[in-house]
């Protein structure tokens, strides 16, 4: 679901030949958290699921995500930079890159049983789930939401759901019941997961408002006052 939802950004991007809307700040945070999870998941095997998707296909669709959240940024800054409005994408992602590697360094699993990539993983997954934020920022700045990017929010809500589900139901395989700080990272883990959909909740109550009374994506900020 999330490969996809990059894979449709970069479809609008590359046939509108703009990235109006995009949120530059956000992308390269995608690419810090692909680069941080294939960290942990390319060499190891401690984060993978267990079926025949651990062998390869976990891997291959994050590294595609990578690849097409690289060429998203190479957009906003080269070949369509042009488009890209730097006045309305003014979150500084600093303040959830820096909170996130510090709470990594001390809340880590240890499912691979290697420290850095131990921390490398914790951080993807603290950093993945503020990550929206640069862009929730830019569509309140600017006061409504490009289809392609309002879709692409709307997909990364639906895979953390998945996500939160998986977690939930194994949380206990993240924690070390034998450290006084470590045996709650598995719950830390879930709440990290519901956090992002905390955070998003309203957008997505305004997105499926949209859906169900046909108005224009677009209008998704101001769909509260218009249904």
């Amino acid at each position: 679901v999330s490969m996809f939802s990059f894979l449709m950004v970069a479809i609008a991007v590359e046939s509108g030949k703009t990235v109006k809307g995009v949120s530059l700040k956000m992308m390269e945070c995608y690419i810090a958290v692909f680069l941080c999870r294939l960290t942990a998941i390319v060499p190891f095997e401690g984060y993978l699921p267990f079926d025949k998707s651990g062998d390869w296909l976990y891997q291959v669709c994050e590294a595609v995500g990578l690849c097409l959240a690289g060429s998203i940024v190479y957009c906003c800054r080269k070949q369509y930079a042009q488009t890209y409005d730097p006045d309305v994408d003014t979150f500084n992602s600093l303040w959830i890159i820096g909170p996130a590697a510090g709470i990594a360094l001390i809340l880590h699993p240890h499912l691979n049983n290697f420290l850095p990539t131990d921390i490398a993983w914790a951080f993807a997954l603290y950093l993945e789930s503020v990550t929206v934020l640069p862009q929730l920022f830019m569509f309140m700045k600017e006061g409504r939401a490009s289809p392609h990017t309002a879709h692409f929010l709307a997909a990364q809500a639906l895979s953390r759901l998945m996500s939160f589900i998986f977690w939930a139901s194994s949380f206990s395989e993240l924690s070390n019941p034998h450290h006084t700080i470590k045996q709650y990272v598995g719950h830390w883990v879930v709440g990290v997961q519901l956090l992002q959909l905390c955070i998003m909740g309203d957008f997505i109550y305004q997105y499926a408002r949209c859906i169900q009374k046909g108005i224009p994506i677009s209008e998704v900020l101001c769909a509260g006052d218009s249904v």
